[in-house]
């Protein structure tokens, strides 16, 4: 009796071990940072006179506006743009290495926290 119940216990712990183990060994974040967008290449993308890029910072933009949540404490007044939009954060971005060297996403919501705090 005491050989199975040992038995039992001891595959029920290696079971555990290998789960632990491949549990841990997945990484935490599997976004490539070289998928990522800086403030720089929004600054970049966004000065281009091309009509391609253009729609690229609008959607963008928009992308951004449709993912504010209450907690970011962001108001846009009735009958803002997305024109406005992408003309206050690319010359803010533009104009800050900070916002620059930030991801593009953190760097819009900055912007847009800074211009749009609700009140």
């Amino acid at each position: 009796m005491f050989n199975v119940t040992f038995g039992k216990i001891f595959r029920m712990w290696g079971v555990a071990v290998i789960f632990a183990t491949t549990l841990f060994s997945i990484p935490a974040f599997a976004i490539d940072s070289k998928m990522q967008m800086t403030g720089a290449s929004f600054s970049n993308a966004c000065t281009r006179a091309d009509e391609s890029w253009v729609s690229f910072c609008n959607g963008y933009i928009q992308a951004v506006v449709d993912g504010i949540r209450e907690d970011d404490k962001i108001c846009l007044p009735n009958g803002t743009s997305r024109t406005d939009l992408v003309t206050i954060t690319e010359k803010e971005i533009t104009a800050s290495s900070q916002l620059r060297a930030m991801n593009a996403h953190d760097a819009v919501l900055s912007v847009l926290r800074r211009f749009y705090q609700c009140r």
